[in-house]
């Protein structure tokens, strides 16, 4: 492992799978697999992704296993071990096509909401909570689900509901499938965990889902 680190730090190893201006994610299969997240000028991400990817395990959510962080003012490389499967976001396209929609939906019934309620129970916000930042080797096998680019949860001092709203309507505004307004309730219920079902936070990620949806994306 080391090997590959060094050769992602050289640039003698890897490839380039996302780049913005400001970050670039590079990927190495051989001789393990990893992922490495160079950043310029921003360590405090950096630092925050290396505190989250410690923290979130101990509230029993999986993320991809940290194995390095070297940093400076200037940029810094974060090193992440790789993670089997793809996004949600994918499977609910396949799961449409092949018929299986409804077995995919009632995972997320069982093993998203609860995790994500587990997040909120911590009074942390992930602030990303998309379906593609949660990668899943095989969701018919129910296998958890892990978070990945975990940089930008913190948990706010106040105005605590805006957060949660934000959360779940980032979920649903990042559907790439049409489903039923039912299983969107049931959601929330399972999210809710048995409380008094409030009306008014439905209407509210709503809204919001229509607001981040009507947004143009940053990077494409």
């Amino acid at each position: 492992m080391r090997t590959a680190v060094e050769g992602i730090y050289h640039g003698s190893l890897g490839w380039t799978v996302r780049c913005t201006p400001r970050r670039r994610t590079v990927r190495v299969d051989a001789p393990v697999e990893l992922f490495g997240k160079w950043r310029q000028g921003a360590a405090g991400d950096a630092a925050r992704e290396w505190h989250w990817l410690h923290v979130l395990p101990l509230m029993g959510l999986a993320v991809p296993q940290p194995v390095c962080w070297l940093g400076s003012r200037r940029r810094s490389l974060l090193v992440t071990a790789g993670v089997g499967g793809r996004g949600l976001d994918g499977w609910m396209v396949d799961a449409d096509r092949e018929g299986w929609l409804d077995e995919l939906c009632e995972y997320a019934l069982v093993h998203v909401a609860p995790a994500i309620r587990r997040l909120h129970d911590n009074r942390i916000a992930y602030r990303d909570l998309y379906w593609n930042h949660l990668l899943v080797e095989d969701p018919r096998a129910g296998d958890p689900p892990v978070f990945v680019d975990v940089e930008r949860a913190f948990r706010p001092r106040w105005r605590w509901r805006r957060w949660v709203v934000k959360d779940l309507a980032g979920l649903l505004s990042s559907l790439t499938v049409r489903i039923p307004d039912r299983w969107l309730l049931r959601f929330v219920r399972r999210y809710q965990e048995g409380a008094a079902f409030d009306p008014a936070l439905l209407d509210d990620i709503m809204t919001k889902a229509a607001r981040i949806r009507a947004h143009r994306p940053k990077y494409g």
